[in-house]
Formats: structure tokens, sequence, C-alpha cells
């Protein structure tokens, strides 16, 4: 019966297991400055977010189409990658004009 290891290890041209290298030069890691501005960014998001609701400005939806009424939830649909976007809900709502609708 074979280990599992030997099914991922390959024998070289001196019959020693070698492991692929690795290249750490070229692994780049973000900066301090970059997750500064990326933590900077998401909280200028959260407040304009937490702004719109408040004041009602804009409203939020998920992929159901169901009402996001918090920031929690907005925050959840945004990570889970469930939120409506706003090119997306023109295409499942049809818009008349105000004269169309007095008609």
């Amino acid at each position: 019966m074979e280990h599992p290891q030997a099914q991922t290890r390959t024998l070289g041209r001196n019959h020693r297991f070698k492991t692929p290298r690795v290249y750490p030069e070229l692994v780049k890691t973000p900066t301090m400055a970059e997750r500064e501005a990326t933590y900077q960014a998401a909280l200028k998001l959260v407040a304009r977010i937490d702004e719109d609701l408040t004041r009602g400005i804009r409203h939020y939806r998920n992929k159901t189409g169901v009402l996001l009424t918090t920031l929690d939830e907005v925050v959840r649909a945004i990570l889970d990658n469930d939120l409506l976007l706003p090119e997306e809900q023109g295409h499942d709502l049809l818009w008349l004009p105000a004269q169309e609708l007095a008609a």
C-alpha cells in the first residue's frame, strides 16, 4: 500500500525527492500604505451606505429583491456577493414616465 505523500513527491535525477521551488520574491505582499488606503476606503464606503440608509436617499436590495434596511444587512450582502447592483435593478423594473402613469 502506497502512502499518499509518495504520490505528490517526484524523484529527481539524483534519486532524491524534490519539492517545487517557491519564489518568495515574486509574491507581493501589500505594504502598510496600501492596507491603510484600503481600510480608509472601506470606512468611507460604510459611512456612505449608513448615511444613505439614514436619510432614505438610496435603497439597497439583495438579488432576490428583498429590501435591506440596516447597515448590517447591506454589509452582509456585499460580503456574500448578494447585493443587487444598480445596473441589474433596471432590468427587472419597468420605468414609466409620469405622463403615462397619469393617463
